[in-house]
């Protein structure tokens, strides 16, 4: 799990300096609005249900992919630059399925 946490970091962090990643309700809901160049939806694994069911129904209406990740949203929020983030969004295929290989396996 420890292995898992600090891949999905190192590559969160790369596609955050490379700007594929977006944070923050409002952001990821009008990124979604507008043009739908979002990939996945990141959660931490520390996030409330009420804030969770949110974004599992923006993805199921978005048809994009979410996955809760194993950081609490303080590790979410450090490895992209910002603070308390529930979720994150990536913005980029390439991104998009290195995330889901580490989680997925």
């Amino acid at each position: 799990m420890m292995n898992k946490g600090k891949k999905l970091i190192n590559i969160l962090s790369i596609a955050c300096r490379a700007g594929k990643v977006i944070s923050g309700e409002f952001v990821i809901e009008k990124t979604l609005a507008g043009r739908h160049n979002v990939k996945l939806i990141l959660l931490a694994e520390d996030t409330t249900e009420a804030t969770q069911a949110r974004y599992e129904k923006l993805a199921e209406k978005n048809k994009i992919l979410l996955r809760k990740t194993p950081l609490t949203k303080e590790k979410l929020a450090n490895c992209i630059g910002k603070e308390n983030r529930a979720a994150a969004a990536v913005c980029d295929e390439g991104f998009c399925n290195a995330i889901l290989k580490i989680l997925d396996n």
